[in-house]
């Protein structure tokens, strides 16, 4: 059965993670792939002030064989990374695992990583893999697919049901805006990035479970 694993590392545990010692503000997002043995998370989206900073500071990082600025949005950038193998062991345990990677999302702090499985043996394969490697993975969500679908909750955890219900209520979705996103991360008391997170991934969530859900069985009204 398809089974959904939703895993919080701390930053220092994974080498984008390093990032956030230079440049604490920003935020990391990687793309959703399917791993290979040929391309390990290639793209991911980086939030800060300043771009080519960030670009400088993970070039000066071993983990990385190369990095590429792929698009230069002014405050947010989409690189492309040439993992080294032998320096990124979470990756490692992504592959030896063949979990599929949903999301993945960093700020100052930790990392967390939303995974599908096709069995719970490659979830307890990649907790042995951190384990081996002294990663600090802490399981923080299992849930069937099967449940998802059907959760009353839309498939929303408690953190991401209360952010976007706080975002609605402060106005942010209003246009034009009556709040911004370090008002409301100040109010729950939680950084910017955490929050933004918090919103994007119960989004994602709320979608998958009634737009795209019912658009992918061929239920949507045309």
């Amino acid at each position: 059965m398809a089974t959904i694993a939703e895993f919080t590392i701390p930053a220092r545990d994974f080498a984008l993670g390093r990032l956030f010692e230079h440049l604490p503000d920003a935020a990391i997002e990687l793309e959703r792939v399917v791993p290979t043995k040929d391309h390990i998370l290639p793209y991911f989206w980086v939030r800060d002030d300043d771009i080519e900073q960030v670009r400088e500071t993970l070039a000066a990082n071993p983990a990385f064989l190369s990095v590429t600025l792929v698009d230069d949005l002014g405050d947010e950038g989409l690189f492309r990374i040439q993992w080294n193998p032998e320096d990124e062991t979470v990756l490692s345990g992504v592959l030896e695992s063949e979990l599929t990677l949903l999301s993945a999302f960093g700020s100052q702090g930790n990392w967390t990583f939303e995974f599908r499985a096709t069995d719970t043996d490659q979830i307890a394969t990649f907790q042995r893999h951190c384990t081996d490697h002294d990663i600090g993975a802490t399981l923080t969500r299992l849930n069937s697919l099967a449940e998802m679908q059907v959760g009353d909750e839309y498939n929303l955890t408690t953190d991401q049901h209360e952010a976007l219900l706080l975002a609605f209520a402060e106005g942010y979705y209003d246009d034009p805006r009556e709040t911004d996103l370090e008002a409301l991360a100040s109010r729950i008391g939680i950084s910017r990035p955490a929050f933004s997170n918090r919103l994007h991934r119960g989004i994602r969530n709320l979608l998958g479970s009634t737009i795209a859900r019912h658009d992918s069985s061929g239920d949507a009204t045309q």
